[in-house]
């Protein structure tokens, strides 16, 4: 019999001996998997895309310095992701309480919301879009902008590939 009355294979290990280093081995692999691999680079297909960055609560000047246009970089990456085609704003809206009690928008004074219309060549895959060195762009996610007159950052409102 391999199994003695002890529960030990041969005498010298037991089976809950093996079941905790399966374990372990299992959940290294696992944080291995995680944490250090690389996505799939075999996948992906160069496109050109247009996406709308959405910048709350900035000032008349950065409104202004966005409207000059240019190239904006990633500045935690220091790569290029796109050009700046089209720049809308209007006065920010913050919720507020009247005296009943109902929501009403009230304008928030020198503050507004930009709307920053960007086009780019990126990667697309399974998984989403790219664009400079493999930023990861996706819809509700927050991007950093950096142009040669402003920095700021915002969220991804739209997304859409050009032919």
């Amino acid at each position: 019999m391999i199994i003695d009355k002890n529960g030990k294979i041969g005498g010298k290990v037991s089976i809950i001996d093996i079941f905790a280093v399966l374990i372990i081995i299992v959940a290294v692999l696992g944080i291995f998997l995680r944490f250090y691999s690389a996505p799939s680079r075999s996948a992906r297909e160069r496109v050109k895309m247009m996406y709308v960055v959405e910048i709350d609560g900035i000032r008349k000047y950065t409104v202004d310095a966005m409207d000059k246009k240019g190239t904006v970089i990633d500045p935690k990456q220091k790569c290029v992701i796109g050009e700046i085609t089209e720049v809308s704003y209007k006065p920010q809206k913050m919720e507020q309480f009247d005296a009943d009690g109902n929501v009403v928008y009230a304008e928030v004074p020198n503050r507004y919301t930009l709307e920053v219309t960007i086009v780019s060549e990126g990667k697309e895959s399974e998984s989403g879009y790219y664009v400079g060195n493999d930023t990861v762009l996706s819809v509700g996610s927050t991007i950093s902008l950096a142009t040669k007159y402003a920095n700021s950052s915002g969220k991804v409102k739209s997304i859409e590939k050009l032919q």
